[in-house]
């Protein structure tokens, strides 16, 4: 008798509504936990001395505020923190919490600045207490949140929570110190006095909660340690709450589990192996080669790992019921027609609509018609009821499929962007400017030890009511609508580009008239400022339809039949 294995329920269908989907979501994701506490004590509250002496004029932490005989801890005011029945909780939640316990002497000398920055760059939340050894005013949390917070704007924004748990009764204060401190960083926030006290900074939301054992706080604010990591998994959810960030945060969730599987296929075994390809083939395209393995082989985690329930049908409709008002009007030539939130959860949720859908106006039951012919192109704005932020959002979505990189500062340390097959630019003729779209197939573009002719194909600029296929952040971050026409592959331009030590064409971050740019320099000099790359997919088809149309076979044939055919 044959076993059928019935494989687990995916997180995703087990949710209840839609925020214990994003939260869930998280948890896949969230992993370590840093919390910085003077007062962390393991299990039984250490001995707290009842009176200071003043140290020797020698010693070499006179000076130091409040310090004492034994001046590695100034045992202080405050609230202690139970770190083994913080990290017992962190561990039932699949977290790895880690407490630094600063000394007087590590907050004056730089150390706990420099070891918290570090580990920061690898911790999804820091736990920050107010009063460090009884530095006043919160000057020590401040301080690390200020050099944390310019480390992320040095480097790529990192997804982050930090949580100021304090015992200190005035919270307000708390509050509007962290306010003063993040200044023009903070996006929104929840305003003081406040039930919940929250700032979000882009991709980092700072939280304000009270310990237990404090004098400030009411119960929504006020945590002990075993509650802690459940309620910071919360917090955290708040950063990625959404179907598509639940498909990244779940995604790279999948990755971080199944890494042994990518190890396992791309051992170190297969060095020998990789060395001899590179030898007969060269670095750079042996380098892109083993890059896209990988990637394919990351495709495959995330198939395993089904993170598409993420976006099906059930974890839409819980979005749908969060979400969507109880009725939306639109326009349309016959009148203004009601959608009421039952038809719109229908609209979402089906899988096989293609667009194709009849509908029922809810003012005028007797009104039955096609979504489609009334909502051509987007009913984006059936969903927001904000038509100019519907419009942000579709050209936001429409760049996120055609562009693989757009922003100003798309490479971490000092790589820069290359000229290849997909690479939009932008140059000037006169006083006129103009955007080209590199024509090189992949393969031409490595490998360049002598000046190399690139051929580009012009985009034109066009407005949003024209016809656009391509779209893109400008340089100075305004929305660029582009036509590529490739009937026009008569006006391909050329221009002559030499390689660097890597053989390739490597652009250079120059000041230009418009700020900071990456750069390529012709050899004439010319300057073509980089603009954007698009999806690899993308690119190719573009190059398809250039050589389709570039190839394309003129007929000498009747009037008639070329009109009926088209």
């Amino acid at each position: 008798m044959a076993i059928t294995q019935v494989s687990p329920p995916h997180q995703a269908d087990n949710a209840k509504d839609y925020f214990d989907l994003c939260l869930r979501a998280a948890q896949e994701f969230l992993q370590t936990i840093v919390v910085v506490d003077d007062r962390a004590t393991y299990g039984e509250q250490d001995e707290v001395p009842t009176s200071l002496t003043p140290p020797a004029s020698g010693s070499q932490h006179a000076g130091y505020e409040g310090a004492d005989d034994d001046p590695e801890y100034d045992f202080g005011s405050g609230s202690t923190l139970d770190v083994a029945a913080l990290t017992d909780a962190s561990a039932d939640l699949g977290l790895t919490c880690a407490v630094l316990r600063p000394r007087v002497a590590e907050q004056h000398d730089g150390t706990l600045d420099r070891r918290l920055t570090k580990a920061a760059q690898r911790a999804d939340v820091l736990v920050l207490d107010w009063q460090l050894n009884d530095e006043p005013g919160g000057e020590a949390a401040l301080r690390l949140l200020g050099d944390v917070t310019r480390d992320d704007q040095q480097q790529s924004a990192r997804l982050r929570l930090v949580c100021i748990y304090t015992s200190e009764p005035d919270l307000a204060g708390v509050y509007e110190a962290v306010l003063d401190q993040l200044g023009t960083a903070v996006s929104s926030c929840s305003g003081s006095p406040s039930d919940r006290m929250w700032l979000q900074c882009g991709t980092m939301r700072v939280v304000i909660l009270s310990k237990a054992g404090g004098l400030g706080g009411n119960s929504e604010v006020t945590v002990n340690e075993e509650e802690l990591p459940r309620r910071l998994l919360t917090e955290f959810t708040h950063l990625t709450a959404g179907l598509v960030s639940n498909v990244a945060v779940a995604a790279l969730a999948a990755v971080r589990q199944d890494a042994h599987r990518l190890l396992a296929r791309f051992g170190k075994n297969l060095d020998p192996a990789f060395l001899s390809h590179r030898f007969y083939e060269g670095g750079a395209e042996s380098e892109e080669l083993l890059v896209r393995l990988v990637a394919d082989e990351i495709k495959s985690v995330l198939d395993g790992a089904d993170v598409r329930r993420w976006i099906a049908s059930p974890a839409v409709r819980l979005w749908g019921i969060e979400h969507l008002p109880e009725s939306v009007a639109l326009t349309a030539s016959k009148g203004t027609r009601v959608l009421d939130k039952a038809t719109l959860l229908d609209v979402i949720e089906g899988d096989d609509h293609r667009g194709q859908l009849k509908v029922t106006n809810r003012a005028l039951a007797s009104d039955s018609f096609e979504l489609s012919k009334v909502s051509k192109s987007s009913i984006t704005s059936l969903l927001v009821n904000d038509p100019a932020l519907a419009t942000e959002l579709d050209y936001e979505f429409a760049r996120l499929t055609c562009i693989a990189r757009n922003d100003t500062l798309p490479f971490p340390g000092q790589r820069s962007p290359v000229l290849t097959e997909g690479t939009i630019v932008r140059g000037r003729i006169g006083q006129e400017r103009i955007y080209l779209l590199c024509a090189m197939p992949l393969c031409d573009t490595v490998r360049i030890t002598a000046p190399r002719a690139f051929p580009f194909v012009p985009l034109k600029l066009v407005s949003q009511a024209q016809r656009y296929n391509l779209v893109a952040l400008s340089p100075e971050g305004e929305r660029l609508y582009l036509a590529f026409s490739p009937k026009n592959h008569y006006d391909i331009v050329r221009h002559t580009f030499t390689g660097d030590v890597t053989q390739t064409v490597r652009s250079e971050r120059k000041k230009t008239p418009s700020g900071e740019r990456f750069v390529f320099s012709d050899v004439s000099g010319k300057p073509w400022i980089w603009v954007a790359e698009l999806r690899f997919q993308h690119a190719h088809r573009k190059l398809h339809e250039l050589g389709a149309a570039s190839t394309r076979v003129g007929l000498d044939e009747s009037h008639v039949l070329r009109v009926a055919a088209q």
